[in-house]
């Protein structure tokens, strides 16, 4: 089972296969908290924790230092932090590109990158197109492999 989750992780953030019963039969996206910040790894300048949410728990989180390595870990998430993604609004695809924008000028300057939390929920057409839409700007300028930028 940990693996099949290691997959769908790795799936919904490379788009490389369907992810049956996590996004609904409408093709819907599934709630998702992503935090990114600092990386605690020296290899890596960013790191990204993607958290799948259901109801007001976190069912499953995922550590990552690039676009395709996925661990499962702990979820020591605040509930505050679950209960305003579960309850609140959605990040809008506009203040993703606007993150993603930031992000880049912080990298250029040499700048460590910003800790940054990110609710994706409802939105439509998430395999027909919208699941990239809507996380490359959280992934973008991490490497797609380790040892490979």
């Amino acid at each position: 089972m940990t693996l099949f989750k290691v997959i769908i992780a790795g799936a919904i953030v490379m788009g490389t296969a369907s992810v049956p019963s996590i996004a609904s039969a409408q093709d819907m996206s599934p709630v998702l908290l992503l935090e990114t910040g600092p990386s605690d790894n020296p290899d890596y300048r960013r790191m990204t924790f993607t958290k799948f949410i259901q109801g007001n728990y976190v069912t499953v989180a995922y550590k990552s230092y690039n676009r395709s390595e996925f661990k499962q870990v702990r979820d020591t998430t605040p509930q505050e932090m679950i209960d305003a993604c579960a309850r609140g609004q959605s990040m809008s695809l506009r203040e993703l590109e606007a993150y993603e924008r930031e992000e880049r000028r912080r990298e250029q300057r040499g700048e460590a990158p910003e800790v940054k939390s990110f609710c994706i929920k409802n939105v439509p057409n998430w395999e027909a197109g919208n699941r990239k839409r809507y996380l490359d700007p959280i992934f973008n300028g991490m490497p797609h492999a380790k040892d490979v930028n």
